[in-house]
C-alpha cells in the first residue's frame, strides 16, 4: 500500500474543473434485478413492493446472494478506476495508521486502556502501572483472525484489576461472546457467555462474578435477521459454564423491552433499566443477596422518560433523568430510606447533560454547550462546581480514576484523540498520550454558524476545512447529519473528514431536531409525525450554503449514517434538485418494512409505526424507497452498507438501490457496495475503513467533476 510522505503541504488553489468520465459510462447497464410485486394493504391503502425477495438473507438465499456479488463487482469496476482513488486511500491510509490510545480505567491501581498501534488492523487491549509504570499487550485481537474481521467489542476490569471480562465481536456484527482473562498470567480462562448485545457486563465487588444480560439463542440462519425479544439477566460465577448461571429477572409483560441490568458500584444492589433509549423509565432495584425488585420510580411516565444509573455514594444510587427535566438533572436515592425520596444532586441547567461520570472522589457532568462539549466538576454532594477547561471547540469523554488523577479525552475536526490527566486538586489538565499524526490543526479552520430552519427554529452547524480552501460558489460540500433518537452528536477526529477536506472540500454538520444536542424537547421536535422537520431543516442548512456563496447545488454532497442514511435517502428523494451526490450509510430506507428486522419494532417510539393509521401517511410519505420515481433525476448515489449488519437490516439499501437503479439517468450513476464481515460500523477492521471512506471520496468528487488538489495528486509515496 503506498503511502504519502508526512506532513503534506496541500494546495492553495481551489480545487480544479474537469470533464467527468462518468459522462461517458454507460450508467444504464446495472446487474439485472428481479422483478417480482407483493402487494401490502394498510387498511385501505394498497402499496406495492417490487424487490420484496431481496429481504431473504444472503447467507441462505442463492439468488440474494448472486445479486450482492454483481452489484459489489459492478461497484468496484466504478470505483476502482477513479484517478482520485488512489490517492485518497494514501491519504486516508495515513491519517488512520497512526499510535492512537483511549483514556485508561483505572482499577485495582492498574490502568487499562485500548491502544491501536501503527500497522495494526484492531485496537488491542494494555494494562500498566500508573502513567509511566511499564505497559503490555493484555489482549490481541490480531491474533483472532487473518483478515482483522474480529474485534475486541469491549473490556471490563473487575474492580480489584485481577481480571477483565472482554467481548468478542466478529463480522461487525451486534452479538458480543465474553470471556475472562487473568490479568498477572495472561491465561484466558474458559469461560464463554454467548447471545449478549447493546450492554456490557459489571462484576461483583470480589470479582468472583459478574452480571450481564442475553437473548434467547436466535434460530439456525435467523441470527442476523431475527428480532430480539425475552431478554434475560443473570449472574456469571466464573468457572462455571454459561447453563450453570442464576437467572436473575426477565419482564415477561413486556418481552420487547430491551433493558439494562447491571450491579451498583459496591455489589449490593441490582439495578434494571427498562425503557427508551439505554436508560428506562423503570428503574427496578433489590438487594444484591435476596428479595424481590421493587419500581424505585414509581408514577406516570412519558415514553422518552429516562433514568440511568450513574454511580453510587454511600449507600445511595445516583441516577441521570429527564423526568421534570428536559435537561436533565441527577438525582439519589438513599436505599436506606423506606420510603425512596429522590433528592436532587446536580440540578437542570441551561444546557443538555449528556454524560455523567463518578471519579476520583468527585462527580463529571458532561453538558453540551451549542453542539460542543462542556464539563463540570462536582464534589460528591454535587456542590462547588467547577469547568474543567478543554483545548478547544470538541468532544471530551472517559473521566476514570481516582482522587490523585482523572483521565479524560479530547478530539475535535482537526485534532487527533489525545488523553490527559486532570489533577482534581489544582484543576489543571495536562497531556498523556497525543497520536504523532501527520496534520497540522494551524492548517484547518473550523466554525460555528449558526441560521433560522423555516419553522423557526435555531440551527446551529459547524464548517470546517482546510484555510487554504476558499469558500466560493465551487467549493465542494459534504453535508452531514443525523437527527434522531436523542443522539448529541460533537465535533470530533474522523480521518474521513480531514481526508476530505485536504481534498479541498468544506465540511458541514448541522445540529438538527431529534437529536439531544437541545435537550428532550429538541428531542421530541424531530420523532413520530415531526421527523419531517428534521428533513427540512436538513434542506435549509443546504439552502444556508447555497445562499451564502458557500457552494451551488452542483457542488453539494448529503453523506449520513443509519438514522443518518435515513435522512440523505429522504432529503434525495424530497428535494433532488439541491444535490449532486447522495451517500445514504447502512440506512434506515424503507419505512413500511423496517418493524419486521432485526430490533426495528422498537424504534417505533422514535418513527411510528406503519400499522398505525395516524402514522402511515406520514411513514410512506418520507419513506425513501417509496418515493423513488421515475422521471425524476436523482442526484450520484453510492449506498453502502454490510452483510452482517444486523442493525439496520441490509435489505433496506439492497430495495433502495434496486429502485433507484431502475429510473436512473445516464451521468448520475447509482452504486451498491456491500462489505463483507461488517456490520453497521463498529468492529470493523482499520483497512476497510479506509477503503469505504476512499471510496465515498473519491465517488463524490468524481460526480462533482473535481479533481484533486495538485499537491494531494500528485505526492510522492514511499512504499
Amino acid at each position: 500500500m503506498r503511502r504519502f510522505t508526512l506532513f503534506l503541504l496541500l494546495s492553495v488553489a481551489a480545487a480544479g474543473v474537469r470533464a467527468s468520465p462518468a459522462e461517458q459510462r454507460d450508467d444504464a447497464a446495472y446487474p439485472e434485478t428481479r422483478i417480482a410485486v407483493v402487494t401490502d394493504r394498510y387498511g385501505d391503502v394498497a402499496v406495492d413492493d417490487p424487490y420484496r425477495w431481496l429481504e431473504a438473507d444472503a447467507r441462505s438465499s442463492a439468488e440474494v446472494r448472486g445479486w450482492v456479488e454483481q452489484q459489489n463487482g459492478y461497484a468496484r469496476r466504478y470505483l476502482d478506476s477513479l484517478e482520485s482513488r488512489r490517492a485518497i486511500v494514501d491519504r486516508l491510509d495515513q491519517l488512520t495508521d497512526i499510535d492512537q490510545l483511549s483514556a485508561p480505567m483505572v482499577a485495582g491501581g492498574l490502568h487499562f486502556y485500548l491502544r491501536r498501534a501503527a500497522g495494526e488492523e484492531q485496537a488491542s487491549y494494555w494494562v500498566r502501572e500508573g502513567d509511566a509504570g511499564p505497559a503490555r499487550k493484555l489482549i490481541d485481537p490480531g491474533k483472532w483472525s487473518t483478515d482483522g474481521s474480529v474485534a475486541l467489542a469491549a473490556a471490563v476490569p473487575s474492580h480489584d484489576g485481577r481480571r477483565v471480562a472482554f467481548a468478542l465481536q466478529q463480522g461487525g456484527s451486534d452479538w458480543r461472546t465474553w470471556h475472562v482473562i487473568d490479568v498477572r498470567s495472561g491465561t484466558v480462562l474458559p469461560d464463554a457467555i454467548r447471545w449478549n448485545k447493546f450492554s456490557s457486563i459489571s462484576w461483583d465487588a470480589d470479582g468472583s462474578a459478574f452480571y450481564y444480560t442475553r437473548f434467547p439463542a436466535p434460530a439456525a440462519g435467523e441470527e442476523f435477521r431475527a428480532g430480539n425479544t425475552g431478554a434475560q439477566f443473570y449472574r456469571h460465577r466464573i468457572g462455571d459454564p454459561q447453563d450453570a448461571d442464576t437467572f436473575i429477572y426477565e419482564n415477561r409483560l413486556a418481552p420487547d423491552h430491551m433493558f439494562i441490568g447491571r450491579a451498583s458500584d459496591d455489589g449490593r444492589f441490582l439495578i434494571v433499566n427498562s425503557g427508551y433509549n439505554g436508560g428506562g423509565a423503570d428503574v427496578r432495584v433489590r438487594s444484591a443477596e435476596t428479595g424481590a425488585f421493587e419500581s424505585l420510580f414509581p408514577g406516570k411516565k412519558g415514553t422518552t422518560t429516562s433514568f440511568r444509573y450513574v454511580g453510587q455514594r454511600g449507600s445511595s444510587l445516583l441516577f441521570l433523568t429527564n423526568q421534570d427535566a428536559p435537561n436533565g438533572r441527577v438525582v439519589a436515592v438513599d436505599m436506606r430510606d423506606p420510603k425512596r425520596t429522590a433528592r436532587v444532586v446536580i440540578a437542570e441547567a441551561a444546557w443538555p447533560l449528556v454524560t455523567v461520570s463518578t471519579a476520583g472522589g468527585s462527580i463529571f457532568a458532561q453538558y453540551l454547550e451549542d453542539a460542543k462539549s462542556k464539563v463540570l466538576m462536582f464534589d460528591s454532594a454535587g456542590k462547588s462546581p467547577r469547568e474543567v477547561r478543554l483545548p478547544a471547540m470538541g468532544t471530551a469523554a472517559g473521566f476514570s480514576g481516582t482522587a490523585g488523577g482523572v483521565y479524560f479525552s479530547f478530539s475535535s475536526f482537526a485534532i487527533p484523540t489525545a488523553v490527559y490527566r486532570y489533577d482534581v486538586g489544582t484543576g489543571k489538565a495536562s497531556v498523556v498520550a497525543r497520536p504523532d499524526a501527520p496534520l497540522s490543526t494551524d492548517d484547518y479552520r473550523v466554525e460555528q454558524v449558526f441560521f433560522t430552519a423555516r419553522d423557526g427554529k435555531r440551527i446551529a452547524m459547524y464548517l470546517a476545512s482546510r484555510k487554504s480552501t476558499p469558500w466560493t460558489r465551487d467549493t465542494p460540500v459534504l453535508l452531514y447529519g443525523y437527527g434522531g433518537f436523542n443522539l448529541s452528536f460533537s465535533p470530533d477526529y474522523r480521518p474521513e473528514q480531514v481526508a476530505w477536506m485536504d481534498a479541498g472540500g468544506l465540511f458541514a454538520f448541522p445540529t438538527l431536531p431529534g437529536g439531544g444536542e437541545y435537550g428532550e424537547a429538541w428531542h421530541r421536535a424531530g420523532m413520530l409525525e415531526r421527523k419531517p422537520a428534521v428533513f427540512d431543516a436538513y434542506a435549509d442548512a443546504a439552502e444556508y450554503l447555497i445562499g451564502r456563496g458557500y457552494t451551488r447545488p452542483g457542488r453539494l454532497a448529503a453523506f449520513g449514517y443509519s438514522n443518518g442514511g435515513l435522512l440523505v435517502g429522504a432529503a434525495m428523494t424530497r428535494r433532488p434538485d439541491l444535490f449532486a451526490v447522495a451517500l445514504p450509510t447502512v440506512g434506515v430506507l424503507d419505512m413500511l418494512r423496517f418493524p419486521e428486522f432485526t430490533n426495528g419494532r422498537l424504534w417505533g417510539v422514535e418513527y411510528g409505526l406503519p400499522t398505525d393509521p395516524g402514522m402511515f401517511p406520514v411513514l410512506r410519505g418520507y419513506s425513501p424507497y417509496h418515493r423513488v420515481a421515475a422521471g425524476t433525476r436523482y442526484p450520484a448515489t453510492l449506498v453502502s452498507t454490510g452483510d452482517t449488519d444486523d442493525r439496520v437490516y441490509p435489505a433496506h439499501s439492497f430495495k433502495f438501490a434496486a429502485r433507484l437503479q431502475s429510473v436512473a439517468e445516464p451521468g448520475r450513476p447509482v452504486l451498491l457496495t456491500v462489505a463483507p464481515k461488517a456490520g453497521h460500523g463498529a468492529g470493523m477492521p482499520r483497512s476497510q475503513v479506509v477503503a469505504g471512506a476512499a471510496d465515498r471520496i473519491a465517488f463524490t468528487l468524481e460526480n462533482m467533476s473535481v479533481a484533486l488538489p495538485a499537491d494531494l495528486a500528485s505526492a510522492p509515496v514511499t512504499p
